[in-house]
């Protein structure tokens, strides 16, 4: 009799936890897992559930705890492993998700999407070679997989191969009609293949699909100016920025075409690098002795955390490494320069009034999140222009600065106006460079270009960069 209320009561427990995992109320069903797992902690199934749950509330460590152990209870099952690849993936642990999809796809050749998502891991790791046999493999166990084929198609774009990165975008575009980031893709490999025309109709296409897609308007807008139409370039920006007043790729399109067509005075109010790019130097951190101690207690975290990787080339950053969000706990002295970002925010809005009628104030957002990232340059690295365009607001912390920055040239320091190698344009933009220290912080809108002038040292450059990202 008691067997039979013991299996009651684990059947109850579950129950709970099901239901409220099914409504997503996953933090809710968090402590049912618990009471369930402590008693049936070999339940494969109800621990990848759990995992999931507890993944969804932002507790990394107890999915990956809770995976390890589905994994030691069925070292065959290969949903775990994907699982597990999906949750060390999110936090930037590249090479145990290559690791854990790897043999996902090795118990199971038809899982589609495990090779799929380790050709992610594998480009974004920079291991292009292989990402390309990962997708073929993707494609080879689900021929409709029209992710793998765009995925390859942007492999092959990125190593040159124009014509066969076409035909995969082609594929793609069959199996996904008017997927616009296909179709974007497209248009991006036309281009590069000089194929302009083409390559306005399938930026065209993209946005007919999708008018709120900002890479085409953005892509559209640059193979207009390519074609010396920087007039009907703006034209297209000023539509899509008539709904999206700030997005930056849109944003940094028009400030392109607005240069090309040398109306220097929209240039200027759009991207004035005199009133927008703010310098703060900072003195102190709270719960820091000095700003030597938080600078450096950060050293040590980002040289120590575990998703500090060599960046691949299809990132900013050239000859150096950078880490995945460092707003992943255990954040260590990241959660005190959480708040420092918080107040410099605030400090910067008021400095030019909450009712200031430029779009970038004036559009800022209501709701946002920080999304924080370290890049550790050494030797002869640097990174190239480049903007954010997830986010509103940028900026960067200096934790860690060589001696070259100070002998008197501008190695090593951080340059903002130059669009970055993907734009096409001829006409010199207005640029403004400041010097890296210790515990300055640099601000700035999103859409502003901006790279480091590259520097030859035998010491270290470690900056902190970080964006302001709205919620929807």
């Amino acid at each position: 009799m008691n067997s039979i209320v013991s299996a009651s009561r684990l059947s109850a427990m579950r129950r709970a936890a099901l239901i409220h995992h099914e409504a997503g109320r996953f933090a809710k069903a968090l402590p049912h897992f618990r009471k369930y797992l402590k008693r049936q902690p070999d339940d494969v199934e109800t621990l990848n559930m759990a995992s999931f749950a507890a993944f969804q509330s932002d507790q990394t460590e107890l999915a990956l705890q809770w995976l390890n152990t589905a994994k030691k209870s069925d070292p065959n099952d290969s949903q775990t492993f994907y699982n597990l690849g999906l949750v060390s993936q999110s936090i930037g642990r590249h090479e145990d998700a290559v690791a854990a999809y790897r043999h996902a796809s090795e118990l199971d050749t038809d899982f589609a999407s495990a090779h799929y998502n380790l050709g992610t891991v594998l480009n974004e790791m920079g291991k292009l070679d292989e990402a390309l046999a990962a997708y073929d493999m993707a494609i080879e166990a689900d021929p409709s997989h029209g992710k793998a084929y765009s995925s390859k198609a942007f492999v092959l774009r990125t190593q040159g191969e124009s014509d066969d990165a076409i035909t995969a975008y082609g594929r793609a575009a069959t199996i996904q009609p008017g997927d616009p980031s296909v179709l974007t893709g497209l248009g991006k490999a036309l281009q590069d293949s000089g194929r302009l025309s083409e390559a306005v109709a399938a930026y065209s296409r993209a946005i007919d699909a999708d008018p709120d897609y900002a890479e085409a308007t953005s892509n559209l807008a640059d193979v207009l100016v390519q074609r010396d139409e920087p007039l009907d370039a703006i034209a297209v920006c000023d539509a899509f920025l008539a709904r999206h007043p700030v997005d930056a790729s849109v944003v940094a399109a028009k400030s392109v075409a607005l240069n090309e067509s040398g109306d220097k005075d929209a240039v200027k109010t759009l991207v004035d690098l005199d009133k927008f790019v703010v310098p703060i130097r900072h003195e102190k951190v709270p719960g820091f002795k000095s700003i030597e101690a938080f600078n450096a207690t950060m050293t040590e975290h980002v040289a120590h955390h575990p998703t500090l990787m060599v960046s691949p080339t299809s990132h900013a950053t050239r000859l150096g490494k950078h880490t995945a969000d460092l707003t992943v706990k255990p954040k260590g002295p990241v959660a005190a320069f959480e708040k420092l970002i918080g107040n410099a925010v605030e400090s910067f809005v008021q400095r030019f009034g909450k009712d200031s009628d430029h779009p970038f104030i004036a559009n800022r957002p209501r709701k946002w999140h920080l999304a924080i990232w370290a890049i550790v340059l050494e030797g002869e690295g640097y990174q190239v222009a480049h903007i954010h365009r997830a986010a509103w607001m940028s900026g960067v912390y200096y934790a860690k600065v060589p001696d070259i920055v100070n002998q008197g040239g501008n190695d090593g320091w951080i340059e903002f106006g130059e669009p970055g190698p993907e734009y096409h344009w001829s006409a010199a933009p207005e640029t403004r460079i400041f010097q890296p220290e210790p515990g300055l912080m640099v601000l700035f809108p999103s859409y502003m270009f901006h790279r480091t002038i590259p520097f030859e040292s035998n010491e270290t450059r470690i900056s902190i960069a970080f964006d302001i990202v709205p919620d929807e």
